[in-house]
């Protein structure tokens, strides 16, 4: 062991070139991985926000004039008859919200812009896993009086208000003065790309009588109590809304039924195939390092020939040649290791950083990574090693 000591600090470079090889490998192969793991796990908090037991109900423009689709006007057959009907035979009392949305001017003091409006029901908030980040939830009272109340995504609270607080502020929606009742948390883009911080969120009530004046919905949300009948439900609805709005070959459905449940498959899928295949590039990486430990020990024997048939003249068998070489680039493979572990987890947290995912440290695969790495360094170190204690001690000892 002092033997192979001195050798180590005789030959830094060789040392630390074994090290950094180790390091490297460990370190990409975590965060590659860390890096996936971080994609799924915003992928799943998406999911949970969207809500998996959600079936939505949207209006949408589909029935001919003269042969021609229409298209720009305003659909206008979803209506609250609909609404009770799909509440009293399918989802009985279950959570629901009615939705309409508008793009409308707002202006708070000298800062104007345009966003858009949500007129939304009481449980809109729940069913979406939203919470506040100040202020109170909308209540019944609210939908009840019509109430010019607001609340405001993450993104217009700070355009409009910046760094002031904005709760008890006036809003001046498309003119009609609200007061801001709350401020909703944070939220990021959705999985269909839709920015709710960047959305207005006002009683269903005022909404339509205060400043759209109207008489129908954009879309309802239901909440299926079982996700196992979500399909059934889908269908259900699918059949009223279809006698409802006496649906046929001539006149095509007005209104589309849809769950989140494809959505999500697809983009959990996405997730899962994503994380396969960084593995594969760690165990690449680390099996590259591997190689790069190979052929630096390698050289070494070959450099430190004569040193071999001086050793074997003085006695050494072939097994302590052997292990005097194992030894060494263990060692300086276990350090590269060590390293790597924790390069791997400061890469992990820029890169989290860097693109906005969550910070996941998966320790399983760290153990994992730990683990294949010092095997397959111990069998990358041992080749070397083993030509090294083959060696004719007369042979090396002529070596130039």
């Amino acid at each position: 062991m002092r033997a192979s000591a001195r050798q180590m600090l005789r030959y830094r470079l060789r040392s630390l070139l074994i090290v950094g090889c180790a390091a490297l490998g460990v370190a990409g192969a975590i965060a590659v991985v860390n890096y996936a793991s971080g994609g799924r796990a915003q992928v799943l908090e998406q999911i949970r926000r969207l809500g998996t037991n959600i079936v939505v109900v949207t209006a949408k423009q589909s029935r001919a004039v003269a042969g021609r689709e229409r298209t720009g006007a305003a659909v206008t057959t979803l209506i609250e008859a609909d609404y009770r009907a799909l509440r009293d035979e399918v989802i009985g009392q279950a959570p629901a919200s009615a939705v309409v949305t508008a793009p409308l001017r707002l202006k708070a003091g000298f800062l104007a812009s345009i966003a858009t409006v949500v007129g939304v029901e009481p449980d809109y908030f729940p069913m979406k896993a939203w919470e506040l980040r100040s202020g109170r939830l909308m209540d019944a009272e609210d939908l009840r009086r019509s109430a010019r109340v607001v609340w405001l995504g993450h993104k217009v609270a700070a355009q409009l208000f910046e760094a002031s607080d904005p709760l008890g502020q006036r809003l001046f929606i498309n003119r009609v003065p609200f007061e801001v009742a709350g401020v909703l948390a944070e939220r990021g883009p959705g999985l269909d790309a839709s920015d709710e911080d960047a959305r207005v969120y006002v009683p269903l009530t005022a909404a339509m009588r205060r400043l759209l004046n109207i008489d129908y919905y954009n879309a309802i949300l239901f909440e299926v109590p079982e996700l196992a009948r979500m399909a059934e439900t889908e269908q259900d609805m699918t059949q009223l809304l279809r006698q409802r709005h006496r649906s046929s070959a001539a006149r095509p459905d007005d209104f589309q039924v849809q769950s989140q449940r494809e959505l999500i498959e697809t983009q959990i899928a996405a997730a899962d195939r994503l994380r396969f295949l960084v593995r594969w590039i760690g165990l690449s990486a680390i099996v590259v390092a591997g190689l790069g430990i190979l052929a630096i020990a390698w050289i070494a024997v070959r450099d430190r020939t004569r040193e071999i048939g001086t050793r074997r003249a003085l006695g050494a068998t072939a097994v302590d040649v052997f292990f005097q070489f194992v030894f060494e680039a263990s060692v300086l493979a276990t350090a590269g290791i060590a390293l790597g572990v924790g390069m791997g987890w400061l890469a992990s947290r820029i890169i989290a950083e860097q693109t906005g995912l969550t910070f996941v440290f998966d320790t399983g695969n760290a153990a994992l990574v730990l683990t294949l790495a010092f095997v397959l360094n111990l069998l990358f170190a041992g080749w070397p090693a083993l030509r090294a204690a083959r060696m004719d001690p007369i042979t090396a000892l002529r070596h130039e």
